[in-house]
């Protein structure tokens, strides 16, 4: 079977002259938290990655090398800028949906898009989500952990979630550093350390919340695993136990709602990828690289074939699963 990488970027030239002079970079917690040392090294890594994200047969070199044969390609979460004002966040939303959709235009054989929202006005974020699956037909939408100050269990978005469902796209829920990421400079801390509790704390409310009781249909895909959470289940359980506040919106035990998410393979480790799916299954297990960024997995093939699994299990992680979610019907040429 072919295989599909549901974990990939790409960026939009059109994002940066938009927003020059409006903002400073340094508020982003990502670069605000990272260490003068990690700077320098993203610096070098920016030299790199245009290339990678948009030159499409650079893509399928690589795709090639790692035994990949479709990439469903994200924004960078660098380009989400939810500080931005109404029209320049629908704008900066609209021109990444285009030139994703535009990318994957070029080889539609081996591409499939996903787009992103102006999440901070959520009426917007629905006109812009209809456009973009009707119009320009990506398959689903990424988005940060939080949305400024609002944690993504507000009540703001649930007419979102409820079109984004009808709709049938899954949201990808990626972070960008950790919002009170200050003690994580040092050590590059900031994204090893930081995008895991980020993601540990979307799902928190994800199911604490509410949102999957208020919206079963919802596709949910958490980056990286599903960062902490999957793996220190347990300690979740228990304090809904025994803490009145912490069932108080969740039906059920924390980790019986994992199975209800979406997750990536991008944990590096064989041992950990078997733990993954000792906790929330395989049937909604993908691979997922975070091309092309250097704290991706450059051989998640390998991790996957490695696992002990069955063979009808390692199909539905490395095709099965992404083709379902992302409707792929038809792989090649």
């Amino acid at each position: 079977m072919p295989i599909i990488d549901m974990h990939t970027h790409t960026i939009s030239k059109r994002v940066e002259p938009l927003i020059a002079g409006q903002y400073d970079p340094m508020d982003n917690p990502y670069r605000r938290d990272m260490s003068p040392e990690s700077r320098a090294t993203d610096a070098e890594q920016g030299k790199l990655l245009p290339r990678l994200m948009l030159d499409v047969a650079a893509r399928r070199e690589v795709m090639q090398r790692m035994g990949v044969d479709f990439q469903v390609i994200a924004p960078a979460p660098a380009q989400q800028h939810y500080w931005a004002a109404e029209e320049l966040q629908v704008a900066l939303s609209r021109v990444q949906n285009e030139d994703v959709a535009a990318l994957v235009a070029e080889d539609p054989g081996h591409f499939a898009g996903m787009g992103t929202l102006p999440m901070r006005f959520p009426a917007r974020a629905i006109e812009e989500a209809v456009h973009a699956v009707e119009t320009l037909g990506l398959r689903g939408f990424q988005i940060d952990t939080r949305v400024e100050n609002l944690e993504l269990s507000n009540a703001a978005f649930d007419p979102l979630y409820a079109r984004l469902a009808k709709l049938r796209v899954p949201l990808f829920v990626h972070p960008l550093g950790f919002s009170h990421g200050q003690r994580l400079g040092e050590f590059f801390m900031v994204n090893s350390v930081g995008q895991p509790i980020e993601e540990a704390i979307a799902i928190s409310h994800f199911i604490l919340g509410g949102v999957l009781d208020r919206h079963p249909e919802l596709d949910l895909v958490i980056a990286h695993g599903g960062g902490f959470y999957p793996f220190y289940a347990g300690r979740m359980d228990h304090a809904w136990k025994v803490r009145p506040e912490v069932k108080r919106l969740a039906a059920e035990a924390p980790s019986s709602y994992l199975k209800r998410l979406w997750f990536d393979t991008c944990v590096f480790r064989t041992d950990l990828t078997e733990a993954l799916v000792a906790m929330v299954g395989t049937e909604r297990l993908m691979l997922g690289s975070d091309f092309p960024f250097d704290m991706g997995d450059d051989d998640p093939v390998g991790l996957v074939n490695r696992a002990r699994l069955s063979e009808a299990d390692r199909e539905k992680i490395t095709f099965g699963n992404a083709s379902r979610l992302f409707k792929i019907s038809k792989v090649g040429a």
